[in-house]
């Protein structure tokens, strides 16, 4: 719907996000006798495979990243540069921190 149409084309291979629904057709149940639904999928997100986006890192920001990487207290600026308008739950913080950087 509304953004969504003609993101992808038939054959694409995508990852969908949605809502599925089945509606009732009265007018499709009197003309065959039986009843008639019509599948439908309200697509709330849509990502094409092969549509990765690739960030290049520039020089400079790769060096930041690498003295960044060289300080004594680089977790504990991390652990606290998640969520920091959440006061304490360090535990989480860190076991979050983990999982993104582990590997």
């Amino acid at each position: 719907m509304h953004d969504l149409v003609d993101v992808a084309r038939p054959g694409d291979e995508v990852e969908i996000h949605g809502i599925y629904i089945n509606r009732y057709d009265y007018f499709a149940n009197i003309k065959h006798g039986f009843p008639v639904f019509q599948t439908i999928v309200e697509v709330n997100n849509l990502k094409r495979q092969g549509d990765e986006d690739v960030v290049e890192l520039t020089d400079e920001e790769k060096h930041e990243i690498r003295n960044a990487g060289r300080q004594q207290d680089i977790a504990k600026r991390l652990v606290a540069s998640i969520a920091p308008s959440i006061y304490g739950h360090e535990f989480i913080k860190k076991g979050l921190l983990l999982a993104m950087f582990g590997g």
